[in-house]
């Protein structure tokens, strides 16, 4: 009898959102230079990834058991395959490296007859949309939600 390899559509998980926050450089951080939380096919969030500068260059290191007591470290979670550990941390490096220089977008939001514009510094477009909305928020609340978005890149 012929077996055949089950696939499921989770055969593969994709970081689907990441999200970097940049510590400034201070002489106690020490190999630490930021944090990260990432989103695993829009249906797992994993909060706690340090981003950490080691012999070899930037890593990415997983959330440690607070309460384990041997003399190595136990991380809660982690990816098994290299390929899962490969993705993840060039996913999370591009967006540290990215946040290291962000650049000024003009967003503007056409509601009816009004254009309501504004200057952010994100350090990609997805990230300018949601930090301009929160922006104008106080003032227009959810109107934002249904206007029709322009972004430019400032030169």
């Amino acid at each position: 009898m012929e077996q055949t390899e089950k696939t499921t559509e989770f055969a593969c998980l994709t970081v689907t959102q990441v999200k970097v926050y940049p510590f400034k450089e201070t002489p106690t951080l020490g190999h630490i230079k930021g944090m990260a939380s990432v989103v695993l096919n829009d249906q797992l969030q994993v909060r706690g990834l340090r981003i950490m500068e080691g012999e070899n260059g930037l890593f990415v290191s997983y959330p440690l058991d607070p309460f384990y007591k041997g003399e190595d470290y136990r991380s809660l979670c982690f990816p098994i395959t290299r390929q899962l550990r490969e993705h993840i941390e060039a996913c999370v490096l591009e967006k540290y490296q990215a946040s290291l220089n962000p650049v000024e977008w003009r967003v503007r939001f056409r509601l009816d007859d009004d254009a309501l514009e504004t200057i952010v510094k994100e350090s990609d477009r997805t990230d300018a949309i949601n930090k301009a909305r929160a922006k104008l928020a106080n003032r227009y609340g959810n109107a934002l939600d249904d206007a029709e978005v322009e972004v430019a890149e400032e030169a």
